[in-house]
């Protein structure tokens, strides 16, 4: 009987001991998982504060372009009319020296009227 009784108690101590080990493990497996949850947990926090603010600058740089395309179209409304003025005072001018040249003809005419007249 003692004899069985103590291997039966080795017995017990040893699938204790085995047990203890498995439990140690599971304990340290059970933390690694919670520290590389935590991890998770962190880079997700990272990811959404990135993509908010990749979102903050996409809407900024769209902003930005809205802008700038208004402003490109109002420089080329003042590039056009600048043109148009420009084309105007051309033919202003052209107009002026036409008149120059005639009102010089009319003038020598006139001189040479008044020379026969007199």
């Amino acid at each position: 009987d003692r004899d069985t009784d103590k291997k039966r108690i080795e017995e017990l101590l040893e699938e204790n001991m085995v047990l203890e080990i498995a439990q140690k493990q599971s304990m340290n497996e059970s933390a690694h998982l919670g520290w590389e949850l935590e991890q998770l947990s962190k880079s997700t926090d990272l990811a959404d504060s990135e993509k908010s603010f990749v979102f903050e600058l996409n809407e900024c740089a769209s902003s930005r372009i809205l802008k700038l395309e208004k402003d490109n179209q109002s420089l080329q409304n003042t590039i056009q009319e600048l043109r148009d003025a420009s084309l105007t005072s051309r033919e202003s001018s052209l107009k002026f020296v036409e008149l120059e040249k005639e009102n010089q003809q009319l003038s020598k005419k006139v001189i040479c009227s008044q020379e026969q007249m007199e």
